[in-house]
Parts: structure tokens; C-alpha cells; sequence
């Protein structure tokens, strides 16, 4: 269904119904379950390797849709005209909001489980709480502003009188955001080398 059926969201729950009624209900219900599941199922499975892979996976997605958002979609986006960043916007919003938090919450929860299936948080390093705390600071961040901003995006592409400034605004905004979390990205990935050779 298109957002051109629906109007700004007066509450949190109207904006998430509207979000999955946008997306389609079944993209909405893979994008939440497939990455919360799939950790819990290498968690339980109790090998090292599929929790390993899992949280690969998760990562690697992770970290290729933060580069894509930051380094190629945020400019396409400040570039386009009014209503093709609002037509781009309605149909990408909706999915990026309702796939990567809980790819996000996936990609930290499979990992603070690598790491106790490995046996590392009896002895944890520097990089280890370093992993940690930026995986947090990614959360906050995505679960902070960056929400905040790709909420305040859908209101608008789903207003019938969308104020296209601040629409600019938020997605300005939001792209300067995407660099914060891409350097806190590659630091955690830095970490990840660190844990390899046991710093």
C-alpha cells in the first residue's frame, strides 16, 4: 500500500502501522524476526562456528547498509529535488526503519554470545570492553537520534502537506549521523582485529 493511503502518524503505534502497512506485512515480519532468531538459534545450538557465522552475516549487513547509507544514498538524496527525495523517501523509510534496528540488535546480541560461547568474558581484554562499548554507543545512536530522525522522515512523506524543509532537514541531518556511526563501525572493527590477537 502506497503512504499516499495514509496520513502523519498521530502516535508512535500509528507510525510503526503505518511503516508495516507501507512495507508490506510480510518484509515487516522478516526484517523483525530473521535478525533476532537467528541469533537465539546459533546461541542454542551451542556451536561456536553458526553463532560465529550468524554474527558475521548480521555484521557484514550491518556495516554495508551504514556505508551505503552514508557514502552514497545520503548525497543522492540531498541532491534530488523535493518530490523525488519525497518519492525515494517513501518507499526507502519505511524498510530501513522497520530491518536495521533489529539487525542492530541482532548483530550485539550474537556477539556478546560469540563471546561467552567462547569463553572470553571470564578473562576479557581491552578490546573486548572497547567491542562493548561501542556496540552500546551504536545502539544509543540508532536508537536515539538516528530513530528519531527517520521517524520525523516517514511524518512528513506521509503528511498530505509534507514540509519539504524540514524533510531536507532530517535527512541532512540523518546522513551526517550515518558518518558518526560508520567511524564507530570501522573502530569496532578495529576491536574485532584487537580480540583476534588477544589484546
Amino acid at each position: 500500500m502506497s503512504l499516499a493511503d495514509v496520513q502523519r502518524p498521530a502516535n508512535r503505534r500509528e507510525r510503526y502501522r503505518f511503516m508495516v502497512t507501507s512495507a508490506s506485512r510480510p518484509f515487516a515480519a522478516g526484517a523483525v524476526a530473521a535478525p533476532l532468531v537467528l541469533p537465539v538459534l546459533g546461541y542454542l545450538s551451542g556451536d561456536v562456528r553458526l553463532m560465529f557465522t550468524v554474527h558475521l552475516f548480521l555484521g557484514a549487513f550491518w556495516f554495508g547498509t551504514a556505508v551505503l547509507g552514508a557514502v552514497v544514498l545520503g548525497p543522492v538524496m540531498g541532491s534530488l529535488s523535493e518530490d523525488a527525495n519525497a518519492e525515494f523517501a517513501e518507499g526507502f523509510v519505511p524498510r530501513m526503519n522497520l530491518l536495521m534496528e533489529p539487525v542492530s540488535v541482532g548483530v550485539v546480541g550474537s556477539g556478546v554470545g560469540l563471546a561467552a560461547m567462547m569463553g572470553l568474558w571470564g578473562a576479557p581484554t581491552p578490546s573486548l570492553w572497547a567491542a562493548l562499548g561501542l556496540a552500546v554507543a551504536l545502539l544509543v545512536l540508532g536508537f536515539g537520534p538516528l530513530h528519531r530522525f527517520t521517524a520525523g522522515m516517514f511524518d512528513e512523506i506521509a503528511a498530505d502537506d509534507t514540509d519539504h524543509d524540514r524533510l531536507a532537514s532530517l535527512n541532512k541531518k540523518y546522513g551526517m549521523l550515518s558518518l558518526v556511526e560508520l567511524v564507530l563501525m570501522v573502530a569496532i572493527v578495529a576491536t574485532m582485529s584487537g580480540l583476534r590477537w588477544g589484546f
